[in-house]
């Protein structure tokens, strides 16, 4: 009788706990409201400049690349520059030693004028013994004058001396080296390239598809793509015809004024911006345009809520976005808080 009364008593205390832990269960959750701080801006009307953006890399100017070609053929004796050198007009860039068959044609010409000043010696004596004609005495001149031309344009080429230096001729950076010492070398090879440091033009790459917004003449606004805050102004010189199988895209070619060009060096990658047409818009801060499913669109701020607005944009900038519909000129909509909204959250705009 007892271990049942006991019994009894250890269900009823457990069903009372359990009772009571129901009723604090199903006690209501205090009211929390969360109220947001943010910051708001007018909606404002600026000029939206339409812009194609391109980055492409310094090159030097073609117009100022100097080429030194080989004037005979001969052996490399030294070369004393390297690609990317700087030199200055007059430096020694590689010396050529004559190949046995030029040094021969440079003997040969010698002994051809020789030849021709003793011949035409030779007719004028005869002329007053009146042994030769006029016209003898006239083509052995002839015949002089063509030596001496012949020499003259070897000389020009370096044959008349056993090792020809050849110099800069002008200011300038190395940007091609052929040659290498004990190399043979034929007449008009290519040996050496000196590109102006002073000439410089950016490359840059656009789309096939903007080639119709584009013309010579356009303004680029061009900064390096590693220092933003030194950009300058150039404009287009030239628009190319065809892809460029290296990078795909349409070379557009931009001069680099001289005044900048001491700043960069040859292979730096620089990015442009090709201006185009302008116009007036109401613009928003990039900051204030929020996307999703539905598309874009921005807070405001009603009676201490946040209210949702759908917008269509247009052109944009670094720092402005154009809004083509859903907002009016002097609105107010949240830049900064605005990713931790919610409709209808209580909101408190930040004091200026």
């Amino acid at each position: 009788m007892k271990k049942w009364l006991a019994l009894q008593f250890i269900v009823l205390t457990t069903f009372s706990n359990i009772c009571f832990a129901d009723d604090d269960d199903s006690a209501p959750a205090p009211d929390i409201q969360v109220t947001a701080t943010v910051k708001t801006v007018p909606v404002m009307q600026k000029v939206i400049q339409q812009t194609i953006i391109a980055y492409g890399t310094i090159l030097p100017d073609a117009d100022q690349i100097t080429t030194l070609s080989m004037p005979h053929a001969g052996l490399v004796e030294n070369v004393w520059v390297r690609p990317g050198q700087k030199v200055k007009k007059g430096d020694l860039l590689f010396s050529l030693n004559a190949s046995p068959g030029e040094k021969m044609t440079y003997l040969q010409a010698e002994a051809s004028v020789e030849f021709a000043k003793k011949d035409l010696k030779r007719q004028e004596e005869l002329l007053s013994q009146h042994l030769a004609t006029k016209a003898q005495v006239t083509s052995a001149k002839k015949t002089l004058q063509d030596a001496q031309i012949h020499l003259a344009s070897l000389k020009k080429q370096g044959l008349g001396e056993s090792l020809q230096r050849f110099i800069a001729p002008q200011n300038g950076i190395v940007t091609q080296v052929n040659i290498q010492a004990g190399q043979r070398v034929q007449t008009d090879s290519s040996a050496i390239q000196i590109a102006s440091d002073q000439q410089f033009v950016v490359r840059l790459g656009v789309e096939p598809e903007d080639l119709a917004n584009l013309t010579v003449g356009q303004t680029v606004k061009i900064q390096s793509v590693f220092d933003l805050e030194k950009p300058f102004e150039s404009k287009v010189s030239q628009i190319h015809a065809m892809l460029n199988p290296t990078t795909h895209l349409v070379d557009v070619i931009v001069p680099i004024p001289s005044d900048q060009a001491t700043h960069y060096v040859i292979g730096s990658r620089l990015k442009g911006e090709i201006q185009m047409a302008s116009h007036d818009a109401l613009t928003v801060p990039r900051s204030a345009i929020l996307t999703d499913n539905e598309g874009s669109y921005v807070f405001s701020v009603h009676d201490g809520e946040a209210q949702r607005i759908n917008i269509h944009t247009g052109q944009s900038t670094h720092e402005w976005v154009e809004v083509t519909e859903g907002l009016s000129m002097g609105e107010n909509v949240v830049s900064h808080g605005n990713y931790e909204l919610e409709p209808g959250m209580k909101v408190q705009e930040e004091t200026k």
